[in-house]
């Protein structure tokens, strides 16, 4: 198969996949090691790299994850949470045989709007995301707590304009991923202009 083909093959597979229907069985190091060194190759302005990843597994990870969100659940201001969706979240961390929480660390100083970092980081997401599925592993991006006010300090992320974007649960499924569907051809998106 020709590089490109492989490639697009492997975007059309890229499915989301709630984590209840991950196995409870452990990624390897190795294909970890593969996932993380993709998001590192994302695109971004200025080689600024402003992507911050940390890695949460293993059952007291996993729990030091749930702890984090409940904490900045706690701290957020009522009007802002919503109680079920605090027990959506703590409940699919532990079917995650890896959970990444993403974000963007600007850079001091920085004179790029920081709408491009936020797409460098989306980019390093789906990098992620496409070569776990390169690997048969499948993800589910959450944001999640994300866009509460103290969940990027609560991620280590304490610049004034830093920010967390979501969490990526990893884990192995058993069957084969479903076929994707878009509503309409790409044509159907497109203007050409000539």
């Amino acid at each position: 198969m020709k590089k490109a083909e492989a490639v697009l093959q492997t975007i059309r597979e890229r499915r989301t996949i709630k984590p209840k229907e991950f196995l409870q069985e452990t990624i390897s190091d190795e294909v970890m090691a593969e996932i993380l060194e993709s998001a590192n190759w994302a695109p971004n302005h200025g080689k600024t790299e402003p992507w911050r990843l940390t890695v949460f597994t293993g059952e007291s990870g996993i729990k030091k994850y749930t702890d984090i969100i409940e904490k900045v659940f706690a701290e957020t201001p009522d009007h802002l949470k919503k109680p079920e969706k605090l027990a959506k979240w703590t409940g699919n961390a532990p079917f995650a045989s890896h959970i990444i929480a993403f974000g963007v660390k600007r850079t001091e100083n920085c004179a790029l709007p920081k709408v491009e970092e936020v797409c460098a980081v989306s980019c390093a997401a789906q990098n992620m995301m496409l070569v776990a599925t390169a690997h048969g592993v499948a993800s589910y991006w959450s944001s999640g707590i994300a866009h509460m006010p103290t969940s990027a300090a609560a991620f280590g992320l304490d610049g004034e304009e830093d920010q967390m974007l979501g969490f990526l649960h990893l884990g192995l499924v058993h069957k084969g991923l479903e076929v994707g569907t878009r509503k309409s051809d790409v044509e159907t998106k497109v203007t050409w202009v000539k």
